[in-house]
């Protein structure tokens, strides 16, 4: 194509081909939406840098398990983009090496990794609260029937709720929208929270020293093998996430409980919000305060990875979980619905 005189081949830009026109790559990246005054002089660069090292050093230094090794400086596209990640997006990654791009940061400030290490902290106190205003279930008691450990169960819904209502931003949400946000998401977010509670070595759950292992000698035989097996994948790959870092999940829970339409299996009963618009707005505020903390503490690569990894894991659990409610639905009788405690009868949805 010729334009004033210039000449411009109009190349077929791939992953494969980038490097073969610098020309027709950088106007594929124009085209595809990247900003000019995006575009930094190398003092500039350097600067943001700094400050990136500086925020990983504060973000190490609350977590030590990190590796450090794993730092590396961060080319981060818009955290809206993450999940359309277009063959654009990839070249403007790799585009350093011709210009220098430093696409917009992602940074933790110091406020952001005080709220961080706060939300911990009411994640820890969920137990104590819990305890504290009443449980329907002595947690020290075994569970003998299946009726009992699905009351047994109510210990870690209340905690869980404690934990919530620790969130200032959930707390501020209209009524009747968390009552219906809870009904209708914590069975699921009940699920991946127990990955904070899994010893990996005695392969118990167990939240508290003072509670007693969680019975689980029913759960292949109510569920199944295929349900069993895919349970055991599907957690494992949690597992590992809680213990690479901890409060990933913490702030995932709190981004999942969130959710308006979280199943993945329509329910037609399932309630519009009353104010839907405050929801959204304090669940991107959470998702974009959990993008920033894994991109500071483990590097932009690994969080794209880790990430991804979180939402594939999530929608795999919902199905999994609906079908785990499903199986229990049919085998309660009428009598055992009666004698389920009324957190249980909420979480399971039982009207």
């Amino acid at each position: 194509m010729i334009y004033n005189s210039f000449v411009f081949y109009d190349c077929q830009i791939t992953f494969q081909t980038r490097r073969n026109c610098s020309a027709c790559r950088l106007a594929k990246c124009f085209n595809g939406g990247m900003q000019r005054d995006r575009l930094l002089t190398a003092e500039q660069k350097a600067a943001k840098r700094r400050q990136i090292e500086e925020n990983r050093n504060l973000a190490l230094h609350s977590n030590p398990k990190t590796n450090e090794q794993e730092f590396q400086l961060s080319s981060s596209t818009f955290l809206d983009d993450l999940l359309m990640l277009t063959e654009t997006d990839i070249l403007l990654t790799d585009f350093t090496d011709l210009l220098s791009i430093q696409p917009q940061q992602t940074l933790l400030s110091p406020e952001d990794l005080q709220r961080v290490e706060t939300i911990s902290r009411f994640y820890q106190n969920r137990i104590e609260l819990a305890a504290r205003n009443g449980l329907p279930w002595d947690p020290s008691m075994h569970a003998q029937t299946f009726l009992d450990v699905l009351n047994s169960h109510s210990v870690s819904v209340m905690r869980l709720l404690s934990f919530f209502k620790q969130i200032p931003e959930f707390n501020q949400l209209n009524v009747d929208d968390k009552v219906t946000l809870i009904k209708y998401n914590l069975l699921t977010v009940l699920g991946i929270n127990s990955a904070l509670s899994y010893n990996i070595e005695t392969k118990q759950l167990i939240e508290s020293e003072s509670d007693l292992p969680s019975n689980v000698q029913y759960f292949r035989v109510l569920h199944g093998y295929n349900i069993s097996m895919q349970t055991t994948k599907i957690f494992g790959a949690f597992l590992n996430i809680a213990k690479q870092d901890r409060k990933i999940i913490e702030l995932t829970v709190i981004i999942l409980i969130l959710t308006k339409g979280f199943s993945v299996i329509s329910d037609h009963d399932e309630p519009l919000l009353n104010d839907i618009m405050s929801a959204h707005h304090v669940q991107n505020d959470y998702t974009e305060l959990l993008w920033k903390y894994m991109e500071t503490t483990h590097g932009y690569k690994k969080t794209v990875d880790l990430f991804s990894e979180l939402i594939r894991h999530v929608i795999s659990w919902q199905v999994v979980y609906e079908q785990m409610r499903n199986n229990i639905l049919r085998t309660l009788s009428p009598e055992d619905i009666g004698e389920l405690v009324p957190i249980m009868k909420s979480t399971l949805r039982i009207s």
